[in-house]
């Protein structure tokens, strides 16, 4: 197999697989810009303790993209929780690439709560100044919601457990209004107003993911915890220190 070609597997975060749902779990894989031509692939899923749950079966082929579909009832005996591992082997060019993600069997996903509406609600003019053939920030929006969860997976914070997704609305809509003044600030007017938006969502999104707090389904049984807890990580004292999530 040639190791020098780098492909693109664009996962956007931990994938999430909710249990007693028949779902796709799919990937992207591009190299400069263009979708890979993929010829076959498998999909394996692993529990937490390296058993395949589901071995080496065919997955579908669409243009650079390979996907696998779970059924409802695949997954109906197993524990929640994370430690899950997808993998998929993909032949390209005569080669096979295994490329592997992080995964979670939950109870159920969250979505964010801001959407295009939202964004021109607060920027009336931002429509206008889109780039051509972009007709809504959702790409940008997307983006925002990626890192957002992602920032909260990668500091131990179970995102897909929270139950009061409208604590993460100003972090999500800063996020993104940040993104989108950061490209226009290079497309329309480099170093100028768009910049300076740019650096003030950006502050405001930080000043915000500090101080989110939720409700939280911790044993995803739909029972919400009794009080809000801190979205971000708190600071657990022990013989060292130590970055941890903690629920109340």
């Amino acid at each position: 197999m040639s190791v020098e070609t780098l492909y693109s597997a664009r996962w956007s975060g931990p994938t999430l697989i909710e249990q007693g749902e028949t779902q796709d779990v799919s990937l992207a894989i591009e190299r400069s810009g263009s979708a890979t031509s993929l010829t076959s692939g498998t999909f394996t899923l692993y529990s937490p303790a390296g058993e395949a749950k589901i071995s080496a079966q065919t997955a579908t082929i669409s243009g650079g993209t390979v996907s696998y579909e779970i059924g409802a009832t695949d997954l109906d005996d197993e524990a929640l929780g994370p430690r899950w591992l997808v993998k998929f082997a993909v032949v390209i060019s005569g080669d096979t690439h295994t490329f592997y993600n992080d995964a979670v069997l939950c109870l159920s996903r969250i979505y964010p709560p801001v959407g295009h509406t939202d964004i021109v609600g607060r920027h009336g003019d931002i429509a206008n100044l889109l780039p051509s053939g972009t007709t809504s920030t959702q790409a940008y929006l997307d983006e925002a919601w990626s890192m957002l969860t992602n920032r909260m997976y990668s500091e131990s914070v179970p995102f897909w457990k929270l139950r009061t997704p409208s604590a993460l609305r100003s972090a999500l809509l800063y996020g993104a209004l940040a993104i989108i003044f950061r490209d226009f600030s290079t497309l329309l007017d480099p170093g100028d107003r768009y910049d300076a938006l740019a650096d003030r969502y950006d502050a405001d999104y930080e000043r915000e993911f500090k101080a989110l707090r939720a409700r939280f389904d911790s044993s995803e049984d739909n029972v919400l915890t009794g009080s809000q807890t801190p979205t971000a990580p708190v600071l657990m004292l022990s013989s060292g220190p130590r970055r941890g999530y903690r629920t109340k």
